[in-house]
């Protein structure tokens, strides 16, 4: 699907520039002819604005697709720490535990960190915008912290899965605590965390920070 999204954003592009130069050589008696001007006109708004209206949508959508995979997240240096931990067949984390056993059969990190519905989709798309603000102008300290709903991860992340399963509605607890679940009063990683290594294994100079940083897994895992 990337790939022909690519070919056609490509191909969009290239027409618009032959269609540019083909306008831009004419002879000027056609470009003054009252019989032809029609036709020049219709074609100038093609090449002009609906060609490049249309390359524009395509871009977008290949964006926004594109932040889904892993290795959009594992594009930025300050989210190594996850994406190798994440990798690592030896870790115990449950981002690990998810990827590694393909519980989460694709866009890993996507799932996980995007709310359910569309509302929720919008909200992650800004919230990647911002990521990527502050990754790109350097505004940011290590280790990173996790800001969406007051600090805490919404629990409707995992129940959106795990609510439905037999697994998980025969543990006594998971219905004890039902309601605090579902709020994202009791967090989920109580029981079941950590998803990720800790801050403190992701703080610059610690004795782990090198081993989650160095080297990028995510090549050597395809």
């Amino acid at each position: 699907m990337t790939t022909l999204i690519l070919i056609l954003g490509v191909g969009l592009s290239l027409v618009g520039l032959l269609i540019c130069m083909r306008l831009w050589l004419l002879p000027a008696s056609k470009l003054n002819a009252k019989a032809g001007a029609a036709g020049v006109k219709l074609t100038a708004a093609v090449g002009f604005v609906v060609l490049p209206l249309l390359a524009v949508g395509v871009a977008n959508y290949q964006t926004f697709e594109g932040v889904k995979e892993v290795s959009s997240c594992a594009g930025c240096h300050v989210m190594a720490p996850m994406v190798n931990d994440m990798l690592r067949k030896d870790s115990t984390s449950l981002a690990a535990r998810h990827f590694n056993n393909r519980w989460i059969a694709e866009k890993q990190c996507y799932n996980c960190h995007s709310d359910y519905g569309l509302s929720g989709t919008i909200k992650s798309k800004g919230d990647g915008f911002r990521h990527l603000a502050r990754y790109v102008t350097g505004s940011y300290k290590e280790p990173i912290e996790y800001h969406r709903s007051g600090g805490f991860y919404d629990n409707n992340n995992c129940l959106k899965c795990h609510a439905v399963t037999e697994k998980f509605q025969a543990v006594s607890s998971h219905g004890t605590l039902r309601a605090n679940l579902s709020s994202s009063q009791t967090s989920c990683l109580n029981c079941h965390g950590p998803a990720h290594p800790t801050a403190l294994q992701r703080t610059p100079g610690s004795k782990t920070y090198e081993a989650l940083t160095h080297p990028p897994l995510l090549e050597a895992s395809r």
